[in-house]
């Protein structure tokens, strides 16, 4: 009677965990690209495209579940590297030594091109200037800049940065300043959106952020603003034509700042980091990217067959 009584107490016991070992083994097998769980890692400029994208991949297959984190790129590609994540979205390549470390660890990250943005200069509607040449960015970021208007009445630009150590800041320490250091009239604010509204209500000050932020022209913050903030246009050299940030400046390598997104993965192909990869590089992703205001790297040619008879 008392065996029988220990067998009826420890048998479900040991059901239960019998269970639970099932269910996490279970819950690895399944994942597939379109099922299981995903933990994702940002660059914070590219916020609403990627919760764009998450939402619609999660909405078609209702077994994915993504889980998005909002970092800086740096933080991004160390979250990978530690296994914090199996899949990163930034406006970058790995850097040859991030590249040696992950290769030290015996992984190789994939990685897709996805989209083209930029970094944008903007400006209060107030300021009067409309555009600034390569050279002319590079002297505002390094040095007391003022600038003239068409009637030459002088201007100082104060240069406004997004936040210390963003990818917008590393990009133009790199890509602009060449490892120069940033001058002492640079400020930095604690976020994109504080910039913006900063812009809104300064005159003479001109902050650099992530185009991604102002691509989608029916978006609340594009909306709100439109009427306080403008984007300025940049040429290459001092006289040659300045552009704007867009589709087809983008497109046509016009413009000087323009910057591509990757998704990277340390998974291997039948994971959902890459059937997450492969969505917003396929046609519904890059169809947001576009409907978005960002240049798709891989949009479907188009074939219209003309009938003359």
């Amino acid at each position: 009677m008392y065996q029988h009584f220990k067998f009826l107490f420890f048998f479900p016991i040991f059901l239960f965990f019998y269970n639970c070992t099932n269910n996490v083994k279970n819950s690895n097998d399944t994942n597939t690209p379109t099922s299981g769980t995903l933990t994702v890692y940002y660059d914070e400029g590219l916020r609403a495209h990627i919760k764009n994208q998450s939402f619609t991949f999660q909405s078609l297959y209702k077994n994915a579940h993504v889980t998005l984190v909002e970092r800086t790129d740096n933080e991004a590609v160390r979250a990978l590297f530690a296994d914090s994540c199996k899949a990163i979205v930034i406006s970058r390549l790995l850097s040859p030594s991030e590249l040696q470390s992950f290769a030290s660890k015996d992984i190789h990250p994939a990685f897709s091109q996805v989209a083209l943005s930029g970094v944008v200069l903007i400006t209060n509607v107030q300021t009067p200037i409309k555009s600034l040449s390569f050279k002319q960015v590079e002297q505002l970021l390094s040095e007391p800049f003022v600038c003239y208007d068409s009637i030459k009445t002088e201007t100082k630009l104060n240069p406004i940065l997004d936040k210390n150590n963003s990818s917008v800041m590393n990009y133009l320490k790199d890509s602009v300043l060449k490892h120069k250091t940033f001058s002492g009239n640079c400020n930095t604010l604690s976020s994109t959106i504080d910039v913006i509204n900063y812009i809104a209500n300064t005159k003479n000050a001109v902050a650099f952020i992530d185009f991604a932020w102002l691509s989608d022209v029916d978006d609340s913050l594009v909306i709100a603003n439109k009427n306080k903030i403008k984007i300025l246009a940049v040429s290459k050299a001092n006289n040659d034509t300045c552009y704007y940030p867009n589709q087809s400046s983008f497109k046509l390598k016009q413009y000087p700042f323009t910057r591509t997104i990757y998704v990277y993965r340390n998974t291997g192909d039948f994971t959902l980091a890459k059937g997450f990869e492969s969505f917003i590089a396929g046609p519904k992703g890059q169809i947001m990217f576009l409907k978005q205001g960002l240049l798709p790297t891989n949009q479907q040619e188009r074939s219209i067959k003309v009938n003359l008879e």
